[in-house]
């Protein structure tokens, strides 16, 4: 297996294929053993799983990068013309 495509899997975790959440049951050399939560059990791959594996990874990163790109980028706020200091009406009218 290319190193670039490896994904490594562990005994007792849970994973997701297109089929849905399996757990792995058992490893043996290049092929490992699955479950649904359905209770269907497959003999599969590690390869063919770990290439699912990287896929699902990519097209989620994929879509995190399309969410953040479709975000508008938030406008600083304006300082308004209202900020400056101007004397109240009780001070004009101590000067004159």
């Amino acid at each position: 297996m290319n190193p670039a495509y490896e994904f490594e899997f562990a005994v007792g975790e849970t994973y997701e294929n297109e089929k849905g959440a399996f757990s792995v049951l058992s490893i043996a050399k290049d092929d490992m053993v699955i479950r649904w939560a359905d209770g269907e059990e497959i003999e599969t791959s590690i390869e063919f799983q770990g290439r699912i594996q990287i896929r699902r990874q990519w097209e989620m990163t994929l879509q995190q990068e399309k969410a953040a790109a479709a975000k508008p980028i938030p406008k600083k706020a304006k300082s308004s013309k209202s900020n400056k200091q101007t004397p109240s009406a009780e001070t004009e009218n101590r000067s004159h």
